[in-house]
Formats: C-alpha cells, structure tokens, sequence
C-alpha cells in the first residue's frame, strides 16, 4: 500500500498534463476520480473501466474497481461495462440491471 500515494500524485499529474495539451478527459480508474474531482473540476470528462457489480468482485482478475453507483457518486461521466456483461448467464437481464442501478444515482 506504500504505492498509493505514489499512484495518485501520478494520476494527479497526468490527468492535469492532459489537460493542459488540449484533451477533454481521460480514463481513470474510479479510485481516482474524487481527487481528479477535487483538483481539476468539471473541466475534465472522466471514462471509468474496471466496473464491477457487487457480486462479480471477488471472483474477478481486476483489482482496482468500482460499482456502477461507486464510479457515479465518484464523479464520472462515464463507465465501461464489459465482462461483467459479457460473461453474464443473461447479458441483456444484466445490463438491465445495471441500467437500472446506475438510474438509482440519479433519480
């Protein structure tokens, strides 16, 4: 856990040289997005991978994720779903889901 600090001083850092080159946003692990938040504002459009329903967390080869609702109250502007949903027994009722939980955020 030493690296942690280490690894959001260097997000913080990019993310701002990003910026200041002329990119609208980035991909950010939702980990991050509160101090990108804090930093940078709304100025930055943040795209979360590595999203992870509750139940698909601890059998997954991901390690730094988040949920549907963590990556939205977070501050994201948008997620990436992909194995979670691929590899659901039902894709479309899991999708259904998520949509569905990612409307609980902002109702």
């Amino acid at each position: 856990m030493a690296l942690l600090p280490y690894v959001k001083a260097l997000v913080r850092s990019r993310a701002k040289r990003a910026l200041e080159i002329g990119c609208d946003g980035v991909i950010s692990s939702g980990l991050e997005i509160s101090s990108l938040r804090k930093d940078l504002d709304d100025r930055l459009v943040i795209v979360v991978p590595g999203i992870r329903p509750v139940q698909n967390r601890q059998v997954d080869d991901q390690k730094r994720v988040v949920t549907p609702t963590q990556a939205f109250r977070n501050g994201a502007d948008y997620i990436v779903v992909g194995r979670p949903i691929r590899d659901a027994e039902d894709p479309r009722t899991k999708a259904e889901e998520i949509q569905a939980e990612i409307a609980a955020v902002f109702a």
